[in-house]
């Protein structure tokens, strides 16, 4: 069990990437060379996508409690916020993650997603 909970905090962060991506695609931001502004609004827009996408995989493991869906989230939560740390302080961009306020509205919508799962019910 644990190593599908941990696959699919895998695969969302590759969701996260592809979405910040695509994001900094259609807005024209990807451009390194103007300077650098925060648009929050991309990133709570990423996070309610990314919600959505927690919500999905919760959905998948079948969680019994919103308890059970509410650790899902938080531990994908914590290893997106691993995973991205590591990247970033093996390639001293650590501003990505430290110098943005918004960039936490990732982290929050993965999260909460999985909260908004109902929880099995129980034969009775």
């Amino acid at each position: 069990m644990y190593l599908k909970i941990f696959g699919y905090g895998f695969l969302l962060f590759i969701a996260t990437m592809a979405t910040i991506f695509l994001m900094s695609i259609l807005t024209g931001t990807e451009d390194a060379s103007q300077p650098p502004f925060d648009l929050w609004w991309l990133d709570l827009v990423a996070g309610i996508i990314l919600a959505c996408a927690s919500f999905l995989f919760a959905r998948r493991l079948k969680a019994s409690t919103t308890r059970q869906a509410l650790m899902y989230g938080i531990i994908w939560a914590v290893e997106i916020a691993a995973i991205l740390l590591i990247i970033c302080l093996g390639n001293g961009t650590t501003s990505i993650f430290f110098g943005q306020w918004s960039v936490y509205f990732i982290f929050v919508g993965v999260a909460i997603g999985p909260i908004f799962n109902k929880p099995a019910q129980k034969p009775s």
